[in-house]
């Protein structure tokens, strides 16, 4: 049997979100990252979900009050130093599990970004994931959604 951990990724738009204080997300996507900080749900960001953070949340045409490339860097910094929150990467293998699911699913164009999110997830052993975009993940029937906006 695969070996799954309790751990849930964060997606991206949950970080967000929980960095917006003019998103109308703001307060449940603040409190999940923050239960996620304290250590009261077991949690993960993938690199790919910091990176994709800091190019939205400093972006003038994504938000009407982008963060300044330097507060962006002190909390991704922030994100990677917690005790709690656990960093992952795309394995040496990642790019086969990438392989398997582009040859099942045939992605389209910036769908591929989300399929190298699930395949680091795979292979780290997450198997849930809190995001706003469920659409974008269905299909991946191993995958355990979790919205918590809704």
């Amino acid at each position: 049997m695969e070996n799954i951990s309790k751990e849930s990724l964060i997606d991206t738009n949950i970080l967000i979100y929980a960095n917006n204080k003019d998103s109308p997300y703001h307060e449940p996507s603040k409190g999940l990252v923050e239960n996620a900080l304290n250590g009261d749900i077991e949690a993960a960001l993938s690199t790919q979900n910091l990176v994709e953070f800091y190019a939205i949340i400093t972006d003038k045409k994504r938000l009407e009050h982008p963060l300044s490339p330097k507060r962006a860097k002190e909390l991704v910094e922030f994100y990677c130093e917690n005790k709690f929150l656990k960093v992952i990467s795309p394995l040496p293998e990642t790019i086969t599990t990438l392989a398997d699911l582009i040859e099942k699913h045939e992605p389209i164009g910036q769908a591929i970004f989300d399929f190298l999110l699930v395949a680091t997830m795979k292979d780290h052993a997450i198997s849930q994931i809190y995001t706003s975009n469920d659409r974008h993940f269905r299909i991946f029937d191993f995958l355990k959604i979790i919205n918590p906006l809704s």
